[in-house]
């Protein structure tokens, strides 16, 4: 469509058009739809603002996501822009947990990848992933054996799953399992898009002896589609979320 065609469009018109882009293609950024509809970038935002308010996407930063229900995923590249400061603050506290010698899980969620940095320091560690993006940012660690379960490699979350990556995971026991997931809720506890992702933190928090849940605010009270385990099954949730008091149950350490 060139720029006098789109010129023409209303902006219900406009916003339907950007609507059918962001579901085909899964996620879009403001930059794309800017040079896909010969628009302002600033006319998009506003154009994806709208469509956000009215429940038709899910509005991250730089752009925006599809939005197919319980079991809509965002992908990878997208989640790694999104919350970057707060993701890394988390991080930050997760990896001051872990001591010298220990095991340690570190899941292929864009907040536990960004634990990598912080664990520059420590020594004789043993950390296993499910993630191949995850996998070569652990590969810079001086002072650590690298372990990945493999499997089916999901090409939006780029995690590993399936039978395999089930199987391996089994073999090993955890100090510390450090990972994320879609959603949790005080009702609901931890949730995921993946029924393959939910079986697999299941196992993950069965084989650890510390269990730590890293997720931003926007994960709060949020419940998806295939529920992984209760709240009362981890030990430690760290957020940047203010919890309602509720939240502070027995046995649950909150950072």
């Amino acid at each position: 469509m060139s720029n006098i065609e789109q010129s023409d469009l209303t902006p219900f018109q406009r916003q339907q058009r950007m609507l059918e882009y962001v579901n085909r293609h899964g996620s879009a950024s403001v930059k794309q739809l800017a040079e896909a509809f010969y628009l302002h970038e600033a006319t998009v935002r506003r154009d994806l603002n709208a469509l956000a308010k009215a429940g038709q996407i899910t509005r991250v930063h730089g752009g925006a996501a599809a939005m197919e229900g319980l079991q809509a995923e965002i992908p990878l590249y997208v989640r790694e822009t999104a919350f970057r400061e707060i993701k890394r603050e988390l991080a930050r506290k997760a990896a001051g947990m872990v001591k010298d010698g220990n095991t340690i899980f570190i899941d292929s969620s864009s907040t536990a990848t960004l634990m990598t940095p912080f664990l520059a320091n420590k020594k004789n560690l043993r950390i296993v992933t499910d993630g191949a993006q995850t996998s070569l940012q652990l590969s810079r660690l001086k002072d650590a054996q690298i372990f990945c379960v493999g499997g089916c490699l999901r090409g939006n979350s780029l995690s590993y799953i399936g039978p395999i990556a089930l199987q391996n995971l089994s073999l090993f026991h955890f100090d510390y399992a450090f990972f994320s997931c879609r959603g949790v809720s005080l009702e609901n506890g931890l949730s995921d898009t993946s029924e393959e992702e939910a079986f697999f933190r299941k196992l993950l928090i069965q084989r650890s002896e510390h269990a730590v849940l890293l997720v931003d605010h926007s994960k709060i009270d949020v419940t998806s589609f295939f529920g992984i385990a209760p709240l009362t099954a981890i030990h430690s949730l760290i957020t940047d979320a203010r919890l309602a008091d509720e939240w502070h149950i027995a046995g649950l350490n909150i950072l």
